[in-house]
């Protein structure tokens, strides 16, 4: 069974970004799924410092592990939020700032993921936009992005939330039976990381610096490989072969 995994940035367990995502839920089948809130993790703020890169990892002792693994584990990951300020929500962005070292190593590895938001009236693009631009940095691969407002009045209109979600649940059912996929944005993004570890390897070598992100992507291969499609057809589909 495939395993769906939701980081729902608002603590409302209730509220429309709520209803949003259970109109797209409700129309998967055969799937489990996992639904979470900032409040469900005890995750310190990010104090930043080079020692996370170092070791590629926070080196606070809190929640994070825990939800590290959630979001790995899962075949797909669906992050939603609210706008608050015209962004997303500080807690949301809190995590995120803490998995920042997934940013330089592709951790995502091709995995789908839906963007959604919902707003009152306007600014879901600085939603949406940084959402999707980290999680291609992360190496994530966006398969869908939506938002519901209230004015025009989307989150209770059931024909256009009807439509909406099952678009989005169309696009879910179709990747997660699929391997991981690159697209053009993590392809650019991995041929620039790539060629920035390949030129670190030598300094942290004749230093006798161990940097985690580097080590990843050694013991990851992705060094190997020209291209992300390339690297992720060898680590997914070749496996099952």
């Amino acid at each position: 069974m495939k395993k769906i995994f939701i980081l729902n940035g608002s603590r409302r367990k209730e509220g429309n970004t709520a209803t949003f995502i259970s109109s797209i839920t409700n129309k998967l089948k055969d799937c489990e799924i996992e639904i979470a809130h900032p409040q469900d993790f005890k995750v310190k703020a990010c104090e930043g410092g080079e020692e996370c890169f170092l070791k590629a990892g926070c080196v606070e002792k809190d929640d994070l592990p825990l939800l590290d693994e959630k979001i790995l584990s899962s075949d797909l990951l669906i992050l939603a939020s609210p706008v608050y300020l015209h962004y997303m929500t500080g807690e949301l962005k809190m995590i995120l700032d803490k998995l920042s070292w997934w940013a330089h190593t592709l951790r995502l590895q091709g995995k789908p993921v839906v963007l959604l938001s919902t707003c009152s009236t306007n600014g879901q693009d600085t939603v949406i936009k940084p959402l999707g631009e980290i999680i291609n940095f992360m190496g994530g691969n966006v398969i869908a992005t939506a938002n519901a407002s209230m004015v025009p009045d989307q989150i209770n209109n059931p024909e256009w939330l009807d439509s909406v979600s099952e678009e989005i649940s169309s696009r879910i059912t179709k990747s997660i039976i699929d391997y991981p996929k690159a697209n053009i944005f993590t392809e650019k993004i991995f041929s620039a990381s790539r060629i920035s570890m390949l030129e670190q390897v030598s300094y942290f070598e004749d230093n006798d610096i161990k940097n985690g992100e580097l080590e990843f992507w050694k013991s990851s291969g992705m060094l190997e490989f020209e291209s992300f499609s390339e690297y992720l057809v060898s680590k997914y589909q070749n496996k099952e072969s």
